[in-house]
């Protein structure tokens, strides 16, 4: 199983490490293989792999270490059964469709996000958002499976020309034995000076290309204005969250405004447990119309009422546990969570409800479940079996 980013610092890596796990606990063998970041950023890691963790194996950067690389996959692909490859970035994407060719193992593509859609937004070189389209575009026709995390993925993939028998919905989940309505304790809050008897407003999820946090600072002077006792809590780090923590402090509510920063993979259930009201915020972009958000999940999983953005997947992830609003809107963000902060009863209905939902349709183990039922589909459909 291979991604091109860092599993210990970039947070959205945790898809391919959650499934690993899972399929390493109903006794599959499996190889993470990853790219660190060439330089280790300022904060601490997001997470920590554990000895009983599948093993992880570091690529080194590509331009420097193009031939290791391919060694190292290749090595680690004699063996396997099928080569797992999330992400489309050339720098495990070229390689492991050379490695899939000569050893003739079938190549299963985890499709998770708009990649092209995002590059318009985070990367100013036009060569590198070109060149991330051609692969995006190319890499389907080499894939023998095909997991998608939404609707929009699954509609580019047919219009592409890929099989719809060779098609898998995956979407997002969350870790329900972590997220669980069991955490209620407010005294993590204290470790940013809020105010455990405040109602409190949640915002989790990495500050970087299609993250939409301003929203709900843009919506906090609204519901302030009408409901006094409430405080506001983004917990996230990424290249916004400088520009967005320069808006904060331009906001009339600036103090009742709260941001963390990066924060380690074990806090967030905590963090999510303490709040009352939780917000997924999206502008209608093809970008957020791809997404399956690994916030929405792990919400639901843990039992509470979220106001979020209808856009792509959201309205079929939250049906009615939670208040839709229209994409890009602050003010109805704004009137979301005031409907939620004067009606407590509703709070604690549609976090049951959210639960239950998680349970049914949310969880990592059942995102094993369809890679595997993929997996096997990609042995019968091998283009590189001899």
């Amino acid at each position: 199983m291979v991604h091109p980013h860092d599993i210990r610092y970039d947070p959205w890596t945790i898809r391919i490490l959650a499934l690993a796990r899972c399929l390493q606990d109903r006794g599959h063998s499996v190889q993470l293989v990853h790219l660190p970041r060439r330089d280790a950023p300022a904060h601490a890691p997001l997470r920590e792999l554990c000895d009983n963790d599948p093993a992880c194996h570091d690529l080194k950067p590509r331009q420097q270490h193009v031939i290791h690389n391919y060694r190292l996959m290749k090595r680690l692909a004699v063996d396997c059964d099928v080569i797992h490859l999330q992400k489309c970035f050339a720098a495990t994407a070229l390689p492991l469709l050379w490695i899939s060719r000569l050893t003739g193992k079938p190549l299963h593509y985890d499709w998770d996000d708009d990649e092209t859609a995002i590059s318009r937004i985070v990367e100013k070189r036009i060569f590198s958002r070109w060149q991330l389209s051609i692969y995006e575009r190319m890499l389907p026709n080499f894939a023998s499976t095909l997991t998608y995390a939404s609707k929009a993925i699954r509609d580019r993939a047919l219009k592409l020309g890929f099989p719809e028998e060779r098609l898998w919905h995956l979407p997002v989940g969350a870790d329900i034995n972590r997220f669980t309505p069991d955490n209620r304790s407010k005294d993590i809050l204290k470790q940013w000076n809020l105010d455990p008897d405040k109602l409190t407003v949640l915002y989790i999820g990495q500050l970087e290309g299609a993250a939409h946090a301003n929203l709900l600072v843009d919506a906090a002077p609204h519901v302030i204005a009408q409901h006094h006792d409430i405080q506001f809590l983004i917990a996230g780090g990424g290249e916004q969250e400088d520009n967005l923590r320069k808006i904060v402090e331009q906001s009339t509510v600036r103090d009742s405004i709260y941001m963390t920063g990066y924060v380690n993979a074990d806090v967030i259930p905590e963090l999510v447990g303490a709040a009352d009201i939780c917000i997924a915020s999206f502008e209608d972009s093809a970008a957020s119309r791809a997404k399956s958000p690994l916030k929405i999940a792990e919400y639901l999983a843990s039992g509470k009422p979220v106001v979020a953005s209808r856009v792509g997947e959201v309205p079929w992830m939250i049906q009615d546990c939670g208040i839709l609003v229209d994409p890009g809107d602050s003010d109805a963000i704004a009137q979301g969570i005031l409907q939620y902060a004067a009606n407590p009863d509703r709070r604690i209905s549609d976090g049951e409800r959210a639960r239950h939902r998680a349970l049914e349709h949310f969880t990592w183990d059942r995102g094993a479940d369809t890679l595997i039922k993929s997996y096997e589909s990609a042995a019968q459909n091998n283009p590189n079996h001899s």
